[in-house]
């Protein structure tokens, strides 16, 4: 929760920022809507409403307006004022007043270069002077595609340029905090790569354009030479702010996790707005202001609505985010009501706007900054399971091979190599060999899935082997043994094997399979498969294998494998179009660089292991 002690500062800010000077009042206007020239208008000819204070708001769709109204100077000498437009968006104002028979006008052109105004200014400025207790008529014709205002202030020229000088203070204030922000989240993002920071550091770059066109700043700073209407880059950066403040709500809210049909909708929308992002080039301007009317109140509910759901889900970082929120609404609607002159003029009503953005942007800041901190104690947190994890798997590993030969047999009539690959850390392929006068008795096997689970099982299968050590000069005895077994200690899982025995005297290999791969015999350069079909182990414990036997003789070469050996590495090819080619080539090399030419091999063909991989060569080196 946040400190009742920061809620207080807060308020005291608002109220701060509340505080200052009055602002000259708008003139009493007359208007009218009929479309005539300035002469027409001095004629006398036009019918003009009743004179208003408040009155300068004229709606969405008319094209233009004629406003008058009186300029006086009260003192016997000679006074200059500025009169104001507070609309840098404006298209056109032409400006006329009979002074001694003669029709004065001025124009201005919204879409013309800022450094051909009169007045270097972002509003449309005039400066008029009036002679000792004048009175003068000003008329007024104000054309706009969009909002057909005429907010004009009438200053004295002393205090208007000290209301700049303030203006451009404060104007420079906000910008600052924008760009410090911008910078700030940008290497924030450079250094933790969270989505939410880029699409925050976006949102701040489409703020700061979007009120430098809206308030006029763009073509004075930027741009003074170019002649250009800034409308269209208005509704699209407008629209675009829309669519990074979705995207960065989406990812700080999580609402995927949460609550994914909000996710969507908010998704939704944000797609809206791009589209309506393009439009904005084409479609007229009041038709996107207007639009944009509905869309502001309805993506506040709804990011509000989202923010308020996620504080309730438990993601406590959501309460600044609706406090961002909470301030951009108070100061876009103080900023209304004090341009409407429904409540007193102050500071925080005629910077609203840029107050409220400027609390928003930094609350979302710290709302990120909370949210960062979180996840970097959730990444402690994560490493210190993970060293834990990596401490227990090194204990499993080692675990796993003393369960695995500690040697090769030393036996002069047969050589051994092996290369074990397991998936990860440990694995559930296992092999172990028996060795006796007369013969060689070699087990291979694969626990079905990976990892710890399956690496614990694989000991189960050791057990199984060594308890049917009576059977080991008849493969298929041993394998059903094993069998019997397993299907008394695993649960849920099963167990690939084959079993080969070797006997010296007879010259033959005898043996079974439980759905391990074939048998590959290497002799004389030629490559030949050899499979005995079986059940795997731990399903029915009364099957009965087959046993198959192979004539040897000295020189011949053996190669046993698990599945993860030539699995996924050619789709819709069998063991001996995928196997067969990558040995030919080295058919005729040394056991050792055989068995390593070999895997290299395999592996250069192999995108990405999903498996664990046992490989065993097999040597008849003396009859």
């Amino acid at each position: 929760m946040i400190p009742i002690r920061r809620i207080n500062l807060f308020l005291f800010f608002l109220v701060f920022v509340s505080c200052g000077n009055k602002l000259p009042e708008r003139p009493l206007m007359q208007y009218t809507f009929e479309t005539k020239t300035l002469e027409q208008i001095l004629s006398g000819t036009v019918v003009w409403s009743k004179a208003h204070e408040m009155k300068y708001h004229f709606g969405y769709w008319k094209p233009s307006v004629w406003v008058k109204f009186d300029l006086v100077n009260p003192i016997n000498e000679t006074s200059d004022y500025i009169l104001e437009l507070e609309s840098p968006w404006v298209d056109t104002v032409m400006l006329g007043w009979e002074s001694n028979g003669i029709v004065v006008r001025k124009t201005f052109d919204g879409s013309g270069a800022f450094s051909e105004r009169e007045v270097q200014h972002r509003n449309p400025i005039y400066k008029l002077t009036l002679n000792p207790l004048e009175t003068r008529t000003i008329y007024a014709q104000i054309k706009n595609s969009g909002i057909l205002n005429a907010p004009f202030r009438i200053w004295k020229i002393n205090s208007f340029f000290d209301r700049i000088e303030r203006d451009y203070v404060a104007n420079g204030i906000y910008f600052g905090i924008i760009f410090a922000l911008l910078l700030y989240n940008l290497l924030i993002y450079v250094s933790v790569r969270e989505k939410a920071y880029v699409y925050y550091c976006f949102y701040l770059a489409t703020l700061g354009i979007n009120y430098s066109l809206l308030g006029g700043f763009f073509k004075q700073l930027l741009i003074p030479n170019v002649a250009m209407s800034v409308k269209p880059y208005l509704y699209i950066t407008v629209n675009a702010s829309l669519i990074f403040v979705g995207l960065f709500s989406l990812s700080f809210l999580n609402l995927k996790k949460l609550n994914p049909r909000l996710d969507r909708l908010i998704l939704l929308s944000v797609v809206g707005f791009g589209f309506m992002a393009i439009l904005s080039l084409v479609i007229p301007y009041n038709w996107m202001e207007v639009s944009f009317i509905y869309t502001f109140p309805y993506m506040f509910l709804v990011l509000m609505s989202a923010g308020a759901y996620s504080y309730i889900k438990g993601v406590r970082s959501s309460l600044f985010f609706l406090l961002a929120w909470f301030t951009l609404f108070v100061g876009v609607i103080v900023d209304s009501l004090t341009k409407a002159s429904l409540i007193p003029f102050s500071t925080f009503g005629r910077y609203g706007v840029q107050i409220g953005t400027a609390l928003e942007v930094i609350l979302f800041s710290l709302a990120l900054g909370r949210r960062l901190r979180f996840l970097l104690e959730e990444n402690l947190i994560a490493k210190n399971e993970l060293i834990t994890i990596k401490k227990d798997l090194e204990t499993a590993r080692k675990i796993q091979m003393r369960i695995l030969p500690d040697k090769l047999p030393d036996n002069q009539k047969i050589s051994m190599e092996v290369s074990y690959q397991p998936l990860y850390d440990i694995g559930g392929d296992f092999y172990d060999f028996f060795e006796f006068s007369g013969g060689f008795g070699l087990v291979i096997a694969d626990v079905t899935g990976h990892g710890v689970s399956a690496a614990l099982d694989s000991s189960t299968v050791k057990i199984a082997f060594r308890n049917a050590k009576e059977f080991k000069q008849s493969p298929k005895a041993l394998i059903a043994a094993m069998n019997r077994f397993l299907c008394t200690s695993l649960h849920a899982r099963f167990v690939t094997a084959a079993y080969f025995y070797v006997d010296f005297e007879q010259m033959n290999l005898h043996f079974s399979s439980a759905g391990s791969p074939p048998l590959l015999l290497i002799r004389n350069g030629e490559i030949e498969s050899f499979e005995c079909p079986g059940l795997l182990l731990g399903v029915r414990s009364n099957f009965e294998y087959e046993q198959r036997v192979v004539a040897l003789q000295e020189g011949d070469r053996l190669l046993v494998f698990t599945d993860g050996l030539y699995e996924n590495l050619k789709l819709d090819e069998d063991l001996e179009s995928i196997l067969f080619p990558e040995i030919s080539p080295i058919v005729n090399l040394p056991q050792i660089a055989f068995h390593k030419n070999f895997l290299e091999r395999l592996s250069r063909m192999r995108q990405i292991s999903k498996d664990d991989i046992t490989l065993i060569s097999l040597d008849i080196t003396r009859t």
